[in-house]
């Protein structure tokens, strides 16, 4: 294993290299270098400029870095490069891309056909959700790179409507969760029909399990790691996984602790406090609960969690992206890889599960190069000594706020800004009053009988 950790900037660090000439240095095509121009242009993020010469080169790869710190982009610029200039045959594409959920796939997609525009490749999706002879006839016609989730993905390899022999190259993106005892066998079996194919994985917290599972399919695999600057110092970096941190870089640096006796109902008072704001619950049948309580308040708000349906679910990430509704309440399906921009606030009802999901879920805000916003967890007073300790694990600073001490209601305004009082809404005029009056009844007269 050749590990090649990245000293450079965390969430908000620029690196020095322009993208463009990079990727130029690289060998990559104009049509390429233009296409990836539309989607992102000027400098290249740090992963961006550890990673890219391996993965464009095909080597096997494990990008570990902070959430919205361009990713996508490097296993997307691999795997086009790789794949241009060369056909594909029906049902049997020349590319793979797992993710854990129906919308990082559908985003990933995304960036995958803007760019493989600059190649003519061709890019479908397969999630769940959707009847198997839709993806059966999608895969008539020549797919050049198939991005879906593990279970249809496998479900297709299974009926053999998908053969993965021409398979080039293998991305996993969220590694550690595809790894994980959710989406382990099913991952399993993609990496053993692919086990010719180039291994190209990215996640924003690799511990050292999933590096030894890695190396254990990949022995030549190459593991560039961007590190908080909080995490370790300028210039260091880790010689063996068991020295590196679980990833603190991406999750915003300070957790604000509100002990609450009753979580719930605190959570429903920090909702009149937020303009663009996501909820995370840890069970799936407190979503609506929580989400009828916000919305009684006069908040709008949605709801979403694993067991609705896809359009429900994409409604519901459209409307608080378009600023329909100020907050969205989630399990843990909104916690990975959604891009999502101006979230100003993360509140954790209820402490995570795991180190992990506070990563991944307190990254949703800070997006990129943006500033990160107000990060709480509103837990009981039992459970605050253990999610404190998930914090600190990863380099965050955290405050603890008991509401009941004087000055609360001062200090919650500093950390959360004021109130927003929602828009009057107009009063629809009254329908026009109906006529007092009875209606004239007719009277039923029998019709006499001819006689004949």
């Amino acid at each position: 294993m050749e590990r090649r950790s990245y000293g450079g900037a965390g969430l908000t660090g620029s690196a020095q290299t322009d993208l463009g000439r990079l990727l130029a240095e690289l060998g990559v095509s104009v049509p390429v270098r233009h296409a990836v121009s539309t989607v992102v242009d000027g400098a290249a993020s740090a992963i961006q400029a550890a990673a890219l010469e391996d993965a464009v080169a095909g080597r096997d790869l494990l990008a570990v870095a902070p959430t919205g710190s361009g990713k996508t982009l490097v296993f997307a610029i691999a795997v086009v490069h790789r794949l241009a200039g060369a056909p594909s045959l029906p049902r049997r594409p020349r590319a793979v891309v797992v993710a854990p959920t129906r919308e990082l796939a559908v985003q990933n997609a995304e960036v995958l056909a803007e760019v493989g525009a600059g190649a003519g490749l061709r890019v479908a999706t397969f999630v769940g959700g959707q009847p198997l002879s839709k993806d059966r006839r999608t895969l008539v016609a020549p797919v050049d790179i198939a991005v879906g989730t593990p279970g249809r993905l496998t479900d297709l390899l299974r009926t053999g409507d998908l053969s993965t022999e021409d398979v080039r190259v293998l991305a996993l993106d969220e590694a550690d969760h595809l790894l994980g005892p959710s989406f382990g066998e099913q991952t399993a079996v993609l990496l053993a029909d692919c086990g010719d194919a180039t291994l190209l994985s990215t996640t924003a917290t690799a511990d050292p399990g999933v590096e030894d599972a890695l190396q254990r399919r990949r022995p030549g695999l190459c593991i560039h790691r961007v590190d908080s600057p909080t995490a370790q110092s300028p210039g260091h970096s880790p010689t063996s996984p068991s020295q590196a941190p679980v990833a603190a870089a991406g999750a915003p640096r300070r957790l604000i602790v509100v002990s609450a006796s009753d979580p719930d109902s605190y959570a429903v008072a920090l909702a009149a406090r937020c303009r663009r704001a996501l909820f995370f619950v840890t069970r799936r049948d407190a979503v609506e609960q929580l989400r009828a309580s916000i919305s009684a308040t006069g908040v709008t708000a949605a709801g979403v969690a694993g067991s609705a349906s896809p359009t429900r679910r994409s409604g519901a990430f459209a409307d608080l992206a378009s600023g329909k509704v100020r907050v969205l309440v989630s399990t843990d399906l909104a916690g990975r890889g959604l891009d999502l921009d101006g979230i100003g606030h993360v509140i954790h009802v209820g402490p995570p599960h795991s180190v992990e999901d506070l990563v991944h879920r307190s990254g949703r805000t800070g997006r990129g190069d943006d500033t990160a916003g107000v990060v709480a967890a509103v837990v009981r007073p039992s459970e605050v000594a253990r999610i404190s300790a998930l914090a600190r694990e990863v380099g965050m600073t955290v405050d603890v706020v008991d509401p009941t001490r004087p000055r609360a209601a001062t200090l919650l305004d500093d950390l959360f800004g004021p109130e927003i009082t929602p828009p009057r809404r107009r009063r629809e005029p009254a329908p026009p009053a109906r006529s007092r009056r009875p209606a004239r009844s007719r009277v039923h007269r029998p019709k006499k009988k001819r006689r004949t």
